[in-house]
């Protein structure tokens, strides 16, 4: 049984001896991959000197989260691996078993094609992890077991982030990886719509854990990282395969509130409908590229 765990890596040296560390102390034999994003802090250096085990993948450009994962993904498809472990480079096991829970529960339950062990916080006393937006009927089910004492060894979700996810062969031979569309946020909702829409259930397990140490940042008001994040969020809903597309819908929506800016004498409003119409009409031809490969189950992106 081949185990790759696959770590994209972005000048987060504080973080490495607990991720890697955790990872080799595994009781589950596995191979680590890093695919380092052009980090000018000294990571890869780092790693080849204390983690001569892992396999290391140079990139000469920032590829973002999802790219940068579609290497290690290609690398151990192309290896013949059974299971693929994508762990963030903040995150760490929080026991030497883990891994072995989450392909052990893989194994009794192949109808889920995504799995996510419990998230928590540096403290350990809290989740740090996203479930279901708003809560949702299999949120409040876990909840209700948890009081009731009648905890499951699996429970099926819509939406967990991918800090640690557990992808068996069949869903990166249906799949693939991540739609090269997305650099950076918004990667994990896209590869999860596209597992809807093929049928592929995604699944929590209670019994395994890790550690994740995110620290959410703030959007201002108006900036560019805001519009270029509300731009990701407009790519998702047009590669949702899940809804028609939209296309023509969303640019009226935007050209609305630019006409609502200009009236209202909003200059950030306008300048934020102008970036988004150009964005849109510049995406287009390529949204529509993905949605018609990700409609057929192939390792689509890691071939």
């Amino acid at each position: 049984m081949k185990l790759f765990v696959i770590v994209v890596t972005y000048r987060g040296k504080q973080w490495y001896d607990r991720c890697f560390t955790s990872l080799r102390e595994s009781t589950i034999p596995l191979q680590t991959i890093v695919v380092d994003n052009a980090s000018n802090d000294g990571s890869v250096e780092y790693i080849k000197e204390h983690y001569p085990e892992i396999r290391l993948i140079e990139s000469k450009e920032n590829l973002g989260f999802g790219k940068g994962n579609n290497l290690g993904l290609r690398y151990a498809y192309e290896h013949g691996c059974d299971y693929v472990f994508l762990l963030n480079q903040d995150a760490w096991l929080d026991d030497a078993d883990a891994l072995n829970k989450l392909v052990s529960l893989s194994q009794r339950h192949p109808e889920y094609g995504i799995l996510s062990p419990m998230h928590l916080s540096p403290d350990k006393q809290s989740l740090n992890m996203m479930l279901e937006y708003g809560g949702s009927v299999y949120t409040k089910r876990i909840l209700s077991d948890l009081y009731c004492g009648t905890v499951k060894d699996i429970y099926q979700t819509n939406y967990v982030n991918a800090a640690a996810w557990l992808l068996p062969r069949k869903t990166l031979s249906e799949l693939g990886g991540f739609d090269p569309l997305i650099f950076h946020y918004g990667e994990d909702d896209d590869y999860l719509n596209r597992a809807r829409y093929h049928g592929i259930k995604v699944g929590i397990s209670l019994d395994s854990r890790i550690i994740h140490d995110h620290q959410s940042g703030e959007y201002k008001a108006w900036s560019s990282e805001l519009a270029r994040k509300s731009a990701v969020d407009d790519l998702e809903l047009l590669l949702d395969l899940n809804v028609p597309f939209n296309y023509h819908s969303l640019r009226m929506t935007w050209m609305r509130r630019y006409l609502k800016g200009l009236f209202k004498g909003n200059a950030n409003e306008r300048e934020l409908a102008v970036y988004k119409m150009k964005y849109l009409r510049k995406m287009r031809h390529s949204i529509e590229n993905s949605r018609k490969a990700n409609m057929i189950k192939q390792p689509n992106w890691i071939q």
